[in-house]
């Protein structure tokens, strides 16, 4: 490995660092017990490439993902931080069709979808390989406001946030297959 490369990786190490560290902060302050509200950070998404000694969380096959939801129980109207992070075990090649590398859903309990991350989005059509080193991670952190696809809060329930790769095998076929999800509760505020 060159000097460049070495850089590089030191750089992706930084990048991926910070951005778990923006999320930390971001969950911290609004966790603050100060009696202000915070005002919510706009959902915007931040794919951070990252080397790792080991993924952070157990998967089999050559890829995995993981979705964090910092929390499982929230009220009414606050802001759910979101990290999707997909890792891989030993170096391989992601492909894709558009820019998208990630997508989210929120489905209520009778099974109904009631948000989509990526509805109302443009992504660039345009295929691309992203080379990922020996456990390697893709970090993206979003933030779902708790409203439905028309704009309106959803009323408290149990909600399961479904995370998706959008990544495709070689031929760039069966895409988005690799999922994981995670239960959330909303109650009355």
């Amino acid at each position: 490995m060159g000097m460049g490369s070495c850089c590089v990786t030191k750089m992706k190490a930084i990048v991926a660092l910070l951005a778990i560290l923006a999320a930390t902060l971001a969950v911290a302050s609004a966790c603050g017990d100060d009696g202000e509200e915070e005002p919510s950070p706009s959902p915007t998404a931040m794919v951070t490439p990252g080397p790792s000694p080991t993924p952070r969380f157990p998967f089999e096959g050559p890829v995995g993902i993981d979705l964090t939801t910092f929390g499982a129980f929230y009220d009414e109207g606050e802001p759910i931080q979101l990290v999707v992070t997909v890792a891989v075990q030993d170096p391989m090649t992601l492909y894709y069709r558009t820019s998208q590398r990630y997508d989210l859903a929120v489905i209520n309990s009778d099974d109904q979808e009631l948000w989509r991350w990526s509805q109302d989005r443009a992504f660039a059509q345009v295929t691309e390989e992203v080379e990922m080193e020996e456990n390697e991670t893709l970090s993206s952190a979003e933030t779902w406001d708790q409203l439905d696809n028309d704009g309106q809060q959803v009323p408290p329930g149990n909600y399961r946030i479904v995370a998706e790769s959008s990544h495709c095998d070689a031929n760039y076929e069966n895409c988005g297959e690799l999922t994981t999800s995670a239960t959330i509760k909303i109650s009355p505020s």
